[in-house]
């Protein structure tokens, strides 16, 4: 039997045109979808089996660009498919597509879409699929629940899922003659889960697509995309070539952190990174921190408030909050006056406070410069009312310390973030990141174009000074030496005698 057959079969749905089984189900179709009323079942079936861009166009009314109908076909015609790319080139809208196309023409089909996280799929992919599918014919079949897909009445096995990439177990023993695999942000899912994924697809009609940015030069993405291409058909997606990416932005990047650096490389252009000695901290170790799921039912048993105070006109004022090891997305200041930052800190200290009554919440400034007027009037704020659950910890910049390896308080610093991201622990063994960052487009770019040297005189390491990047060009790296100071860790007793006695890092 043709697959055409076996779908009407399965659906019990043979010698039904679409205005028969829009009066069994009282269905009220939409003016959008009138030229689909108008042809048989039987005929809509036989016209978009194979044709997934006449299906998104016709009954979805998502008109993709060449690029989104390249990934489409291929995903129709191969059995794997790998896409690199840039941001916002609407790589989530053509997923959600072949989605819904694909489980609605392929009988018992079985669609498996994975992420590093549940943010990516749960508020990210889910939600377009709901934008493209509501309303349309294909809701007629189709029902959408908060992580589940299926065709109704159906649903044990007939179904899209999403499932996060964090085990191995959970990817093993997937089975169907129909099954679609989709893993975004694929550069960031650990080579174990991949290798599992790929032999998973042992069917005539299996298909798996991975699609990301570029965040690494190892492991089996980034193979997929040179020693291994021959197995793949591969695709590239630059967001400076796409008509609805944000040039703005892009143009924007490229003034601050160079058209040749990785920043814009693996966020604009969709390339692979330059394996850079001499930067700090490597951008897969900062993709890794923004690929981590964080566990929500965790109890929370810290929390970490820091402020790097801006000096100048277009030195933006960073306050962050990190809760055990997630860091919340940072908030921006610019021209702000340092008392009206003093408020700003003292009204997220006091809601989270309210919120965690129990913990002692430690305050982080950076206390260079103008910072030293924030870091008074809040010691002065803390005594005048007695907070006893607030210490204030004020902290400079770019001091000589004592250390066997790191030069200044700048680069221990920095040394403790990129340890928390690194996949080794003391041992040896792999890990996942210990510190969750937000996506965060500016922190990135400053975590990962900082260079550091070798002191001469006394062989440690040192990090570029503020005043060292911005010759190169550089914008000042605010964002990142917030998250340096979220992540200093300090002793709550002795960051209290510390702060009475006015002695700063």
């Amino acid at each position: 039997m043709d697959p055409l057959n076996r779908f009407l079969e399965a659906l019990d749905l043979i010698g039904k045109d679409t205005l028969d089984l829009v009066e069994l189900e009282g269905i009220n179709l939409k003016s959008a979808q009138q030229k689909v009323e108008s042809i048989d079942f039987e005929e809509l079936i036989d016209l978009y089996y194979d044709d997934p861009i006449g299906f998104s166009e016709d009954v979805l009314n998502f008109y993709p660009d060449e690029k989104q109908i390249e990934i489409m076909i291929s995903v129709r015609d191969n059995k794997r498919t790998t896409v690199r790319s840039g941001q916002g080139v609407g790589k989530t809208a053509t997923v959600a597509c072949i989605i819904i196309w694909y489980m609605l023409f392929r009988e018992g089909a079985k669609v498996i879409a994975t992420a590093p996280t549940r943010q990516q799929l749960n508020i990210v992919l889910w939600p377009e699929i709901a934008k493209w599918l509501s309303g349309t014919y294909a809701d007629t079949f189709l029902t959408l629940t908060k992580t589940m897909l299926y065709m109704v009445g159906y649903e044990l096995e007939w179904f899209a899922t999403a499932k996060t990439a964090t085990k191995k177990e959970n990817m093993a023993g997937l089975h169907a003659d129909n099954m679609l695999i989709i893993v975004d942000e694929a550069s960031g899912v650990s080579d174990e889960i991949l290798e599992t994924l790929l032999g998973t697809i042992t069917g005539v009609d299996n298909r798996i697509l991975f699609i990301s940015n570029p965040t690494r030069n190892s492991g089996i993405f980034y193979e997929s995309h040179h020693k291994d291409r021959d197995q793949f058909c591969c695709i590239h997606i630059d967001a400076e070539e796409c008509e609805r990416t944000d040039k703005e932005n892009i143009e924007m990047l490229k003034r601050k952190y160079g058209a040749n650096s990785n920043a814009v490389k693996v966020r604009v252009k969709g390339d692979f990174p330059d394996q850079e000695d001499d930067v700090f901290i490597q951008l897969y170790l900062v993709m890794r921190g923004v690929n981590t799921d964080y566990d929500n039912s965790q109890t929370v048993e810290s929390i970490d408030i820091a402020c790097d105070v801006a000096r100048e006109g277009g030195d933006e004022t960073v306050i962050g909050v990190k809760i055990n090891y997630k860091v919340l997305p940072l908030e921006i200041r610019h021209g702000q006056d340092t008392m009206k930052t003093v408020g700003d800190i003292m009204q997220i200290s006091n809601k989270l406070h309210d919120r965690y009554p129990h913990i002692i919440i430690p305050v982080k400034i950076d206390d260079t410069g103008v910072g030293g007027g924030v870091t008074d009037r809040l010691l002065e704020i803390k005594k005048l009312e007695g907070l006893e659950w607030l210490r204030i910890i004020p902290v400079k910049f770019g001091i000589p310390i004592h250390h066997k390896y790191y030069y200044d308080t700048t680069t221990l610093m920095a040394s403790i973030v990129k340890d928390l991201l690194s996949e080794f622990d003391e041992q040896g063994n792999k890990k996942p990141s210990d510190l969750i960052l937000p996506d965060d487009n500016e922190l990135i770019a400053q975590l990962t174009t900082r260079k550091y040297g070798i002191y001469e005189s006394k062989g440690k390491i040192k990090l570029e000074s503020k005043k060292e990047m911005k010759k190169r060009g550089l914008k000042s790296p605010d964002r990142a030496d917030c998250l340096f100071l979220l992540c200093l860790p300090v002793t709550v007793k002795d960051a209290a005698t510390k702060r009475e006695r006015r002695n700063r890092f």
